[in-house]
């Protein structure tokens, strides 16, 4: 028992890990993608960047060997349209690697979601895999409205005008600052209104970020505050 005891702060620290490993590679991918030149290294450095957080997103996932399972199958495509041979047209393509990529990291956000409903108490890992879910879906909507973009240049405008930027030849993640941007002015409902969405599916995907951008943070405060109550009641219990 006494040799349990020596290893548990190993073994919480190591749980903890691919949250913090994940919520790391956020934030760097975020802060670094608008100051990158787009040119060719440009976009390899945005190309490592999001590998890095698929990676940890695999990583995250392996707190279950079945999550872990499915994880790598959907990693697995998008490994394949990110690094192997051009196999459509340059808009199929592109659009392939944005959407596998949104499959692998909409399945770790709901890995962390439902690690987070499983905790008991409020911990680090609770608070970290708060933000790391929400940044993910950030991140996810950016790679839908980079797809619809690219499929359609028309779909959004800056300033009233349609977002050139897009119609120019596909490169890797072109234009992703812009979307990056929107997406996450979208997500917390800040809108500026200097990009708005003109087509049909780009508004009903807006509309949908904004929604579950909001829902997510209430019900995600409103669980923090009843798992502290319980933590609470329950070591008043244990006191008296």
């Amino acid at each position: 028992m006494s040799q349990m005891k020596r290893w548990q702060p190993l073994i919480q620290k190591t749980e903890t890990a691919p949250f913090t490993w994940l919520l790391v590679a956020q934030i760097a991918f975020i802060a670094s993608s608008p100051l990158v030149v787009s040119n060719e290294a440009g976009q390899w450095i945005r190309i490592t960047g999001l590998f890095a957080i698929l990676l940890s997103g695999v990583y995250a996932a392996a707190v279950r060997r079945g999550f872990l399972v499915v994880a790598l199958i959907l990693l697995a495509p998008a490994l394949f349209a990110w690094l192997g041979p051009d196999i459509f047209s340059d808009v199929i393509d592109e659009v392939l690697r944005l959407l596998s990529a949104a499959a692998c990291l909409t399945f770790t956000c709901v890995v962390i979601i439902t690690s987070l409903y499983r905790q008991e108490q409020v911990t680090q890992e609770t608070i970290t895999g708060g933000i790391d879910a929400y940044l993910l879906m950030g991140i996810i909507f950016m790679l839908f409205h980079q797809a619809i973009a690219i499929t359609d240049p028309s779909a959004y405008t800056l300033h009233g005008l349609p977002m050139n930027e897009f119609a120019v030849p596909i490169d890797q993640l072109h234009g992703i600052s812009t979307m990056l941007y929107f997406s996450f002015t979208t997500l917390t409902t800040l809108g500026y209104g200097d990009i708005a969405p003109a087509s049909n599916i780009a508004r009903l995907l807006t509309n949908t970020e904004a929604i579950i951008g909001q829902l997510y943070v209430a019900i995600f405060i409103a669980r923090l505050v009843s798992l502290r109550v319980t933590q609470g009641v329950s070591g008043k219990q244990h006191s008296d």
